[in-house]
């Protein structure tokens, strides 16, 4: 496989995560441990591959499911915390996981789960990518997708209108994480390895900058995050050691002089180079979705 070929495939594993990292801050829910939700499905399809001798066609969609159940009880669990003291339990609980995974020897202890069946094709990313992103697609332009950018703009206000905030943070956070869990288990199949280290803060943050450059105003942000994130140590040469410290720079320029990130300048752009944009057209937010009520007739 050629070089290029293999770091878009890296990216395209990235998206994925991203993508599941993107509807949960949506929904209100700093999550800066995502690595430890890609990490459920790293080493629970492994452990099933190399344990019990499972196929990763069956593997794949059971680490889907464990991902989905991992993350709706830990939302369950820290719903009542305010989204800062959200973020701090989920970075906690990054810390906390590679320390209690480097200690069981079941699944390799800190050499890591080794052994697994790799899978050299890139279909499954690929589709995995495509089915995530349009799984992600059609819940931002939904009515849920609604209900979910009110509760992340003013849980209080969206409340009122009828939003049920618990329930959808748990269904938000479960979907998120499947989507986490689905990329780690392909991870774990491209290298055939997963390592505690995998679930480190390092991988969470990355995910975290990915979600903020790339934009958080829709679902394409992630994506173009993601890539471009990739791509950008390889074309100016970026050394391993000073790559949080050049992303932590671009992610505080980004929030100064893009705020909708690189996919909502490049959307801002398309929309002024457009003959049919509308002049004075305003964007639109979670607000503008909600019905307002119906002004009194004049007496």
């Amino acid at each position: 496989m050629g070089f290029w070929s293999t770091i878009l495939l890296s990216a395209s594993i990235s998206a994925i995560a991203a993508i599941g990292l993107f509807l949960q801050i949506r929904s209100g829910q700093m999550n800066v441990g995502m690595a430890v939700f890609v990490g459920v499905g790293g080493y629970t399809s492994g452990a099933l591959c190399t344990i019990l001798g499972l196929t990763p066609v069956a593997s794949v969609p059971i680490a889907v499911l464990a991902g989905m159940a991992f993350g709706a009880g830990f939302s369950a669990i820290t719903l009542r915390l305010h989204r800062w003291f959200f973020a701090v339990t989920t970075l906690s609980l990054c810390i906390a996981a590679v320390s209690v995974v480097s200690n069981i020897g079941a699944v390799g202890g800190g050499l890591g789960l080794m052994d697994i069946p790799i899978v050299s094709s890139a279909i499954p990313i690929l589709c995995g990518l495509a089915l995530t992103f349009a799984i992600a697609f059609w819940i931002d332009r939904s009515a849920v997708g609604v209900a979910i950018r009110a509760t992340g703009d003013d849980e209080v206000v969206a409340e009122v209108f009828g939003v049920r905030i618990r329930r959808l943070r748990i269904a938000v956070f479960a979907v998120g994480s499947g989507m986490a869990a689905l990329a780690g288990a392909l991870q774990a199949h491209r290298f055939g390895l997963y390592q505690p280290t995998d679930l480190g803060f390092q991988n969470s943050m990355l995910l975290f900058v990915y979600v903020l450059v790339g934009g958080k105003a829709n679902v394409f942000g992630p994506v173009v995050g993601s890539f471009s994130l990739f791509i950008l140590p390889e074309l100016i040469k970026i050394a391993p050691e000073t790559e949080l410290i050049v992303y932590g720079a671009l992610m505080i320029v980004v929030a100064v002089a893009m705020p909708t990130g690189i996919a909502g300048l490049l959307a801002s752009a398309v929309t002024r180079r457009s003959p049919r944009a509308i002049p004075g057209a305003r964007h639109r937010s979670a607000s503008d979705d909600i019905p307002q009520p119906a002004p009194e007739k004049l007496k």
